[in-house]
């Protein structure tokens, strides 16, 4: 009796393993471990980046220009007029910064010319009305104050009536200046009511003015001012004294 083979399809048929794989790098490992949610490796960040896609542009948003509204009672009124009326309100408070500066210094123990220090003070109040009036009119013609820091004078010690008079002569000429300056811009630009206004009430008073501190600087100097007191104390009691009661 023969022996009995097996069929072909229950033969026992050798199992065949597939061929191992090399072991993988150092570099692909971390690659690996990257991609499976680990940290990125040091080793990797150059390839990263390089791979890595690049960020979108950024659209730049156009500044927003504010406009200002525009008042309904400005005709007529250029821009440069109501940056020179601004400006001409920053010197007539410096103005009377410094008329009150003198003003004070003589109403001193040590000064005692009281008719000295109330000429100035009046003046300092009258360029303060000034400034009050030309904020008035740039309201009036529809412009915007735009206030500035007011300095103080060059200095508090005037040490003489005679370099008092000279420092505010020199004053009421750069104020008187501006004035005229303001008054030409207004001229071609063509604002009739602009030139009007400071003929009206500012130029006429400040050539005035102008020639009442020349006249006083003359009187110093004739009294002997720079040698003597006593110059200051006859013109504080009979010039200013005078005009005081006229």
């Amino acid at each position: 009796m023969g022996m009995i083979r097996p069929r072909r399809s229950q033969r026992l048929r050798p199992r065949h393993c597939p061929p191992c794989s090399p072991p993988l790098s150092p570099r692909h490992e971390a690659l690996m471990t990257y991609l499976a949610g680990g940290p990125p490796p040091e080793n990797l960040l150059p390839m990263l980046a390089a791979i890595a896609p690049a960020p979108p542009p950024m659209l730049l948003t156009p500044p927003v220009v504010v406009l200002r509204p525009i008042s309904q009672v400005r005709q007529n009124f250029h821009n440069n007029c109501e940056a020179s009326i601004n400006h001409q309100i920053h010197l007539e408070l410096h103005a009377s910064y410094v008329y009150l500066s003198i003003a004070f210094y003589f109403d001193r123990q040590d000064q005692a010319l009281q008719r000295f220090a109330a000429f100035f003070l009046w003046q300092s109040r009258e360029e303060w009305k000034h400034a009050q009036a030309l904020m008035e009119l740039q309201n009036r013609r529809g412009g915007r104050i735009r206030l500035r820091d007011i300095s103080g004078p060059d200095h508090h010690q005037w040490e003489s009536g005679l370099k008092a008079v000279k420092s505010a002569l020199q004053m009421a000429r750069m104020v008187n200046q501006s004035l005229r300056n303001l008054h030409q811009l207004a001229t071609s630009k063509h604002d009739a009511h602009l030139r009007g206004f400071l003929a009206r009430h500012f130029l006429r008073q400040d050539v005035q003015f102008i020639y009442n501190l020349g006249a006083s600087v003359s009187e110093l100097r004739k009294l002997g001012a720079r040698t003597s007191s006593l110059a200051e104390y006859l013109l504080d009691k009979l010039a200013l004294g005078a005009s005081k009661k006229s």
